[in-house]
């Protein structure tokens, strides 16, 4: 078929194609296969799709898609782009002309021989059926010895809710909506690491330090339920903060969650948002994206990042852990927080503030004096925030 090359037979086109052709279609030329078991467990919504250690959730009745594990999103075309970053819209064109009138097959890998195929119980019951971990419990050490958790904050996370005992030591770590449904859990143990399948899907993991129950106006985002623990043990201004984790990439009803969660906080005087992220390519990613999203609701924020390249916030709670047991620097040292960021600006996005840096800097040994945070920033009147309800675990 021939195609005009006018402007308004291109868009014409464009139209056609973005109507027509599934992202399934362009998928599964790909070389890439629907997880079935993780669709049913998932939403039937949500079609996964998977290529070796890659994945795809194709959404909108296959008019959308995005990447669990980064921050890739969009129609048809921008998903050809996706997979090969060489195409230009042209060769995009010519790629989506050929799939018109095709259907997908929905091809499937066959289960592994032996798997089970009882139903499986959905996370809640799953959750409801555990407790936290108690001191000396396989969980409890997993924390406390292999992380370098402190007991304490093992012990607050179990009261408040947010923190079950799975099996083999595993940990398991609550995600809730902004409305306090339970929606699933991170599982982090000595051998094993996932996500709940089933359920709601990631949303966030919520944790108090200082147990309040007034809401928080300090905003603390992590990539893993860990981190935000970790973080948690090595900051000093507990009061007030509410402790988070993404758990990973999120979705776009992920964000929307995470958006109304920053909007709730941004009600508060002097409310900020601090970006706990990782000191690695994605970490840079989040801290972008989690920073405009904080500018839609009128929110400060502030990048901060473990000092060395690659790490996350857990091994640099363990770091200052061994630093003190050798004597290189003193127990209390593991609250300054300041002795853990990166000192290298030019680590950060330039759209993301270094303010927060400043102000940890400022209450290094030479400044401790002061006993609470210096006076932020304050946040732009979030005149646009929307409004979020109270969660268990994570109170706003």
């Amino acid at each position: 078929m021939a195609y005009a090359n006018s402007a308004e037979a291109q868009q014409k086109e464009l139209e056609e194609l973005r109507r027509e052709v599934s992202c399934v279609l362009v998928l599964e030329k790909a070389g890439f296969r629907l997880d079935r078991e993780a669709t049913a467990q998932r939403s039937p919504r949500n079609l996964k799709f998977r290529r070796e250690n890659e994945a795809i959730i194709v959404n909108h009745d296959g008019k959308g898609w995005w990447d669990p594990k980064g921050d890739g999103k969009g129609d048809v075309f921008k998903l050809v782009q996706h997979l090969d970053p060489s195409k230009n819209l042209g060769h995009v064109r010519r790629e989506l002309r050929d799939l018109i009138g095709k259907s997908p097959t929905l091809e499937v890998a066959e289960r592994t021989k032996g798997v089970s195929d009882r139903p499986r119980r959905e996370p809640a019951e799953l959750w409801g059926r555990r407790s936290a971990p108690q001191e000396g419990t396989p969980a409890w050490r997993y924390l406390t010895e292999e992380r370098g958790l402190p007991g304490s904050i093992v012990a607050a996370a179990g009261r408040q809710g947010v923190l079950k005992e799975g099996p083999n030591g595993t940990a398991w770590f609550g995600h809730r909506d902004a409305g306090g449904q339970f929606t699933g859990m991170e599982m982090r143990g000595p051998e094993y690491k996932g996500f709940s399948t089933g359920g709601g899907g990631k949303r966030l993991f919520g944790f108090r330090a200082d147990e309040g129950t007034e809401p928080a106006r300090r905003l603390v985002v992590t990539e893993a339920a860990i981190d935000a623990l970790s973080f948690a043990a090595l900051d000093r201004f507990k009061k007030g903060s509410l402790y988070t984790s993404t758990g990973g990439g999120m979705s776009p009803e992920s964000e929307a969650n995470l958006k109304q969660v920053m909007a709730t906080v941004a009600k508060q005087p002097d409310a900020r948002l601090v970006i706990a992220v990782d000191n690695d390519h994605q970490g840079h990613v989040y801290a972008a994206k989690l920073a405009a999203m904080a500018q839609e609701v009128g929110l400060w924020s502030g990048r901060i990042s473990p000092k060395t390249p690659g790490d996350d916030w857990n091994k640099a709670l363990r770091a200052r852990g061994e630093e003190a047991q050798g004597g290189a620097a003193p127990a209390g040292s593991l609250s300054r927080l300041s002795d853990a960021i990166t000192t290298q600006p030019a680590a950060q996005p330039d759209a993301v503030s270094s303010s927060w840096l400043d102000q940890a800097r400022a209450h290094s040994p030479a400044h401790h004096q002061a006993a609470s945070a210096p006076e932020p920033v304050r946040a732009p009147s979030p005149a646009t925030a929307r409004s979020a309800t109270s969660s268990p675990g994570a109170s706003l």
